[in-house]
């Protein structure tokens, strides 16, 4: 008799719904036989959206984000981030770097499968298990010496990135050392996993042009859908334009964005999902058109005649506006969410606003999309290509490869 297998699912680093998103496409399609524990950074969130039991849920091992000058804040490339979550010092990634060990140890893993995990990643491979690496663009990026530069489409030195490449690699070394194991020759090699799914597609790619970089690179596997879920709303029967906007008050952008929705004509509809707003804007709203949601919105049933996204331009929420035709705006806070912006801006799909804009910019910038008949075709064709029919069936594909370890 073949014996059970298990599966660890990781996420170890960032603070959003879309890590969980990657991980729920994945389970349908595995074994119902295989036993399923998922290793993860908001287990709360987690649970919030994955309700399946046979889904066992553990904490992650993950480093404080470490303090650093606003100079330094600006990382250059993937991994420059990871000094950030432990990887700026050999002595703190060899305390995580244990961590993970007595976990997948522990546990007794038979294929591990990272999210947005990169010292799971690191462990998994010092011990030689079977191991996976999922993610839409970003946290995957194509394999080159160096990684490549987050701002692609800006100069960037390319010494400069060499240097902040070579120290965490410097870093990683030292640990896997300090744990008896090889050292790495170069950041590539924790990136060369058994599977490598690439859960995006070309139009939505953070990187640009990853044939330009990566010239053999894993095909892209199509999009992955978003999980339905939160509060159920319904537009106005009366409206003539229709605009959901996912707005976090924590971004520096949100007043901008509540300033502009709320000044918006009586025939626009707006609903406008902002979970943790300020007890006082309900109040401050109550005279304008715009309706607000306090928590997540289930925004699935309203794509279909929605009319304008606008988001912080996370993957996960732009991935959607996309697969459902919906031309959109983002106004990014952080550089992941600037490099997708870009990257559905210069695919027509809409309009990044990059930087501190005021409330009448971003009243142009609908103005812009809403009259672009290049946004209207390029929306349309995406839709065409990738339905989102066919995102459901991106987890399947990346299911098949993982299974294929076993």
């Amino acid at each position: 008799m073949t014996a059970r297998k298990r599966i660890l699912m990781c996420w170890e680093v960032g603070a959003n719904y879309g890590h969980a998103a990657k991980i729920s496409q994945l389970l349908p399609w595995l074994p119902q036989d295989w036993e399923i524990i998922a290793a993860v950074r908001d287990p709360v969130s987690f649970r919030t959206l994955i309700t399946d039991p046979r889904v066992k849920v553990t904490a992650a091992p993950f480093a404080p984000d470490i303090k650093v000058s606003k100079k330094e804040a600006v990382g250059l490339s993937y991994p420059d981030v990871l000094r950030f979550i432990g990887w700026h010092d050999a002595g703190v990634l060899t305390a995580y770097l244990e961590c993970w060990e007595v976990l997948i140890r522990e546990l007794r893993t038979d294929i591990l499968v990272t999210q947005a995990a990169p010292t799971a990643l690191l462990a998994a491979r010092a011990l030689g298990i079977p191991r996976v690496v999922i993610g839409g663009g970003y946290d995957l990026p194509p394999r080159a010496t160096p990684m490549p530069h987050f701002l692609h489409w800006e100069p960037c030195d390319r010494d400069e990135l060499l240097r902040r490449e070579a120290l965490i690699v410097s870093n990683a070394s030292a640990a896997l050392s300090r744990r008896g194991h090889a050292e790495l020759n170069n950041f590539r090699d924790i990136l060369d996993a058994d599977r490598y799914l690439l859960v995006t597609v070309p139009e939505l790619e953070h990187y640009g042009d990853r044939a330009a970089i990566e010239p053999d690179h894993t095909p892209y596997l199509g999009p992955i859908a978003g999980i339905p879920f939160g509060n159920d709303a319904s537009w106005r029967a009366d409206a003539d334009y229709r605009i959901f906007a996912y707005l976090r008050p924590d971004n520096p952008r949100f007043e901008t964005a509540i300033r502009a929705l709320a000044s918006l004509p009586a025939t626009t509809d707006t609903i406008l999902a902002a979970p943790a707003a300020p007890a006082a804007l309900p109040e401050r709203l109550k005279n304008t058109t715009l309706r607000l949601f306090t928590g997540p919105v289930n925004v699935e049933p309203l794509l279909s005649r929605c009319d304008l996204g606008i988001s912080h331009a996370s993957s996960n929420i732009a991935t959607n506006f996309a697969l459902h035709g919906v031309p959109q705006i983002g106004l990014p806070n952080h550089t992941e969410q600037t490099m997708m912006a870009h990257a559905f801006s210069s695919s027509n799909l809409g309009l990044g606003l990059i930087g501190n804009s005021k409330p009448e910019q971003l009243l142009h910038a609908i103005d812009l999309v809403r009259s672009s008949e290049q946004v209207a075709q390029a929306t349309a064709a995406f839709a065409r290509k990738w339905p989102p029919q066919e995102a459901w069936r991106t987890g399947q594909r990346a299911a098949e490869q993982i299974v294929s370890l076993a």
